[in-house]
């Protein structure tokens, strides 16, 4: 029955890998009826989760007919025939047969299997991990030439049983002789140890399982989808007419949220989804941890700079290649912007003046989670404007590739970023691996790029000119990384999505 069952999955995800089409965006009218949030479990049921707010209603230029009862029947056969099957055998215990037996021929012939980043090879480097790839965020100050990773609160919420809890702090010390982070601590249910320790290598397996879960669960989809895509979607359309230069240079940015959460949230939140199949939570623990998670959504991510600097990084004496590759981007996103306002406002005091600018701004405070202060602070002027704007196209886009997409790289690995860490040591099963596969695999269809064309949205001939400009600068941007050599870990801007959801 595998067989059977795991043949007609690897079609199902090949199938639709084929068939997606990236989506159009047209040009933006005025919002016939405004957004109204609601309750998540009241669009969803079977996901008892309150205290998240989702939209009403789909627009009606995002509404995909076809997609959405495509979806609804992938949905009912996850019940029907269900990817997974009880008792299987563990994967291979060599990585490389365990993906070829994964990722099949007809998989590879739509998109390339995982490359093994540097920091994966042979003994995981838990201070390259660190400073390099997508869990860079989570380093945080304690004391001079102290840092840490602080997920302990994940031993809060239910976990799958026979599994270790993922609840555990990684402590950091500088290596000044070679600007790099060492791991001397871990913290975890095993207790406390250090390299030194017999339980040091299960503990390190635990700390890297946290991160990955926490990765695909909370800052990729909690944060990114629900905690700042949708209210930024549904804030942009309820407050600028469809010809306000503000909807023009954020319309490529945030189309197609609603849809896509709609969507999406059933088949990786509902009972039997691919979160609680692929990663250590069960059901009730999932949507446990997203309640509590989206309430601490810190909005300071969509500012790779000043996060860096309120976890003590920015500056550190130590080398950050991700951050700075991060920032860079971000750069480009803040010239833009920036300069994009300036063409539209005369002054501060203009900006100040657009009342809808000024409730855009306000229903961004209400619905984001914790609001949106730490960046805007007490006044709207062009920096603090540009930095908040240029923030929510970088979650879009920078975010949600290195969260998401970017994860093919990292979570294939499965024996060096496990998904899972059973008590009994053995490794994850077929049809839990398999699932991360195609789960994976299908993040990756294609989406319209970033470096696509969207001047047609310019409201006039200079409008037009500084959408071009900002994809000028971002392939020179990109240009200049090529040239300086192809790594696993860079988020090269010709590899970016327009927004998460197109």
């Amino acid at each position: 029955m595998w067989s059977v069952r795991k043949k007609f999955w690897n079609a199902f995800a090949v199938f639709k890998f084929r068939r997606n089409k990236p989506v159009v965006f047209p040009i933006p009218e005025d919002t016939p009826t405004r957004i109204q949030t609601v309750p998540f479990s009241s669009k969803y049921p079977s996901i008892p989760v309150d205290n998240i707010v989702v939209a009403d209603h789909v627009p009606k230029d995002e509404v995909a007919v076809a997609r959405y009862y495509f979806y609804q029947f992938q949905v009912w056969m996850y019940r029907v025939f269900s990817p997974m099957q009880a008792g299987l055998p563990q994967i291979d215990k060599d990585a490389h047969e365990a993906l070829a037996e994964a990722y099949t021929a007809k998989h590879r012939k739509c998109f390339p299997p995982p490359t093994l980043p540097m920091s994966l090879e042979g003994d995981v480097d838990l201070g390259l991990l660190a400073v390099q790839g997508p869990f860079t965020a989570y380093l945080e100050k304690v004391s001079d030439g102290e840092y840490q990773w602080d997920l302990r609160d994940l031993s809060n919420y239910e976990h799958h049983k026979g599994l270790h809890l993922l609840g555990v702090k990684v402590l950091f010390r500088v290596e000044p002789s070679s600007k790099s982070l060492q791991p001397y601590q871990i913290e975890s249910e095993l207790g406390v140890h250090g390299p030194a320790d017999r339980d040091w290598a299960l503990a390190k397996r635990i700390a890297l399982c946290a991160i990955s879960n926490h990765t695909s669960l909370v800052r990729h989809y909690n944060w990114v989808h629900l905690s700042s895509g949708a209210p930024f979607a549904i804030s942009t359309r309820n407050n600028f007419p469809g010809d306000h230069p503000l909807r023009r240079l954020l319309w490529p940015h945030m189309f197609g949220s609603q849809n896509s959460n709609l969507i999406v949230s059933k088949g990786q939140m509902a009972k039997g989804g691919d979160f609680e199949t692929c990663f250590s939570f069960t059901h009730k623990g999932m949507c446990h941890l997203f309640a509590e998670t989206y309430l601490k959504f810190p909005i300071i991510t969509c500012d790779p700079e000043r996060e860096a600097a309120e976890h003590g990084v920015d500056g550190a004496d130590f080398d950050t290649p991700t951050l700075d590759n991060l920032k860079n981007l971000f750069d480009v996103m803040c010239r833009h912007v920036d300069r994009y306002l300036r063409h539209y406002y005369e002054s501060d005091e203009a900006l100040r003046s657009d009342q809808r600018l000024s409730e855009w701004l306000e229903e961004l405070e209400k619905l984001i989670p914790n609001g949106i202060g730490k960046v805007v602070g007490d006044d709207v002027n062009f920096d603090s404007l540009s930095r908040l704007m240029a923030g929510l196209i970088y979650i879009g886009t920078v975010q949600h590739e290195l969260l998401g997409t970017h994860l093919w790289n990292y979570q294939l690995w499965i024996h060096k970023l496990p998904a899972r860490v059973y008590k009994n040591g053995n490794r994850e099963p077929l049809d839990v691996y398999q699932r991360l596969v195609n789960a994976n695999f299908n993040l990756n269809v294609r989406r319209r790029k970033l470096l696509d064309d969207f001047s047609y949205l310019g409201l006039d001939p200079d409008g037009v000119k500084l959408l071009k400009q900002f994809q000028d600068e971002l392939r020179e941007l990109d240009e200049h990384m090529t040239r300086e050599g192809k790594e696993v870990w860079k988020i090269y801007p010709a590899n970016l999505e327009a927004n998460m959801n197109a």
